[in-house]
């Protein structure tokens, strides 16, 4: 018995020290009956597979807003035999609205329990229990309510499910923390409050429902060591044996809702954490975008200057070549560009042949050309009057383009400066061929400087 009062206080450093996480809770089934106002009904209970030896009746009477029952029940086996870890049976009344409450505990001799409920609509089951102030039914049902085989009158009658404890709530970590097993040497009573302690532990009742739990523990201390040394004084015992599990009970169920909260707790601190995460991951994105656009702004604009001053720059440089070509020869605005014209009598009659006046001329527009900083291209386009036929026109027209482009490169001015010569002969007059001014005038060759 020595060894009992070890095992009971060593249970307590066995159990896991870290909460665990809440198991879903199982479902059940079975038959709930409409009872009639103001009048007994007697109704069977039958064993099921766990316990098919039990058999008893239920007779329930709703009067008054409430339903009285007197629950009798016969073979029931030790709750030992049923598992290890039961002590105790207790009768759970079931409502139409799945809402399941504590009837009563029921004595394993065979005696009436009376109990009462406010629903009218109801099922019975009878389950084996570690102790008997469990809030929730086991797995184990070894008895429930079920219809007679024949009745005066017809009950409606349907099925209900239910919650309960998960399945291995009670066979994780509890069996081998709750004393040796099978016990037939200790009272049922002091091993129904050995397990209460033990499952308020597995719940973390310490940490969560410390000043509760540590009374149920000293309580448990005295219950061991009072029953060891008076045995046969079982009132004793019990009464203090029922009020060991009524606290650890207590402090079960205060640990579940605190530890409920201190997850939920956690939880939305995570989710705090995770969303200000978020946020400044988002804020340095958009941070990051704004600086980067900010950064992007700034350069198109330098980009934009720079490109501006350089067509200044090239607006400027080019109106200081067009003034300095102004200078030296005829010019005039194009669509392509500034137009040079060598006009006059600057070849030889009916050649190609350059005259010094117009070498004078083109020498000066290649200094200047070969001077100049920027790009630019020559586009040479040599022009005659209407004296002679189209064909002849054609070849003298592209010989003095060919004679000018010459000319200029032999000056300095690259080849690829001057991409292409071209001969109109007579069809791009810029003066009417009718006298011999305006003749003179469309003998030329026209420099394109674009």
């Amino acid at each position: 018995m020595l060894g009992a009062i070890r095992t009971s206080v060593a249970l307590l450093a066995i159990l896991s020290p870290q909460l665990l996480p809440p198991a879903p809770p199982r479902s059940g089934m079975t038959l709930v009956v409409r009872l009639p106002e103001g009048k007994k009904t007697k109704l069977p209970i039958a064993g099921t597979p766990a316990a098919p030896m039990v058999k008893g009746t239920a007779e329930i009477e709703y009067r008054g807003g409430r339903s009285r029952v007197k629950l009798t029940l016969e073979k029931l086996p030790d709750p030992r035999h049923i598992g290890t870890f039961n002590t105790t049976y207790v009768a759970w009344v079931v409502k139409d609205d799945q809402v399941i409450e504590n009837l009563a505990e029921v004595p394993v001799k065979k005696a009436d329990v009376l109990g009462s409920t406010a629903a009218r609509t109801l099922g019975l089951i009878i389950t084996a229990e570690p102790y008997g102030a469990v809030r929730l039914p086991s797995s184990t049902v070894v008895a429930e309510l079920t219809l007679p085989e024949r009745s005066d009158f017809q009950l409606q009658s349907t099925t209900v499910t239910y919650e309960g404890v998960p399945d291995d709530f009670y066979k994780s970590g509890l069996s081998t923390a709750s004393g040796p097993s099978p016990d037939s040497v200790t009272p049922l009573p002091v091993l129904a409050a050995r397990r209460a302690v033990a499952i308020a532990g597995k719940v973390e009742a310490g940490e969560y429902a410390r000043p509760e739990f540590s009374s149920a523990v000293t309580m448990l201390d005295s219950l061991e060591s009072i029953w060891v040394k008076k045995p046969k004084d079982q009132k004793k015992y019990s009464e203090l044996a029922r009020e060991t599990a009524r606290r650890a009970d207590l402090a079960r169920e205060l640990a579940v809702t605190r530890a409920t909260e201190a997850r939920e707790e956690s939880e939305r601190q995570r989710m705090e954490e995770e969303r200000n995460r978020q946020a400044a991951t988002q804020q340095a994105a958009l941070d990051s975008a704004a600086q980067s656009a900010a950064q992007a702004r700034a350069q198109a604009e330098r980009e934009a200057q720079l490109r501006s001053q350089a067509e200044r720059t090239a607006s400027e440089l080019q109106a200081r070549l067009y003034a300095s070509i102004s200078a030296i020869m005829e010019t005039r605005k194009g669509a392509r560009g500034l137009v040079a014209a060598l006009s006059g009598v600057n070849f030889e009659t009916n050649k190609a042949a350059l005259k010094p006046v117009a070498r004078e001329k083109l020498s000066k527009l290649s200094g200047v050309l070969l001077g100049f900083p920027g790009e630019y291209k020559l586009e040479i386009e040599g022009h005659t009057d209407s004296t002679g036929s189209d064909a002849y026109n054609q070849r003298l027209s592209q010989s003095r383009a060919e004679s000018v482009r010459d000319f200029l490169m032999e000056q300095g001015i690259p080849a690829e400066r001057i991409p292409s010569t071209q001969g109109h002969g007579r069809t791009k007059p810029i003066a009417p061929n009718d006298t011999r001014a305006n003749r003179e005038k469309n003998r030329r060759v026209d420099i394109v400087i674009e």
